[in-house]
């Protein structure tokens, strides 16, 4: 009796977390967001149920903050599978507006 509770329960774990996933349209999708000298455009890429990539496609903002930002904060949204991570200090406006442009392609990107 105990194993088939264990089994049943364990089931239950595995589908709660395979159908727990974020269901995403397969594609790439763009946001834009209002940075420090411009607009900041990016397209982010899913399969099914994960981000796979960001690219900034489209920017003016000044290289060296972007760079650090970019560098930064893309692989972070990867990993974290989410836009809203920490920030760069010293370059909150370029930080909060790929935020944005990420958080609107995945907006976009949600069934």
């Amino acid at each position: 009796m105990k194993k088939l509770v264990i089994v049943i329960l364990m089931a239950a774990l595995v589908a709660g977390t395979v159908f727990g996933q974020q269901r995403f349209n397969r594609g790439t999708f763009n946001g834009t967001a209002r940075g420090y000298a411009g607009d900041v455009t990016v397209a982010v890429t899913f399969t099914a149920s994960r981000i796979t990539a960001i690219n900034v496609t489209e920017h003016t903002e000044t290289p060296a903050f972007a760079n650090m930002v970019w560098n930064n904060m893309i692989p972070a949204m990867v990993q974290a599978q989410r836009a809203d991570v920490d920030i760069v200090t010293g370059a909150t406006l370029t930080s909060n507006a790929l935020i944005q442009a990420v958080q609107s392609a995945i907006n976009q990107a949600r069934r």
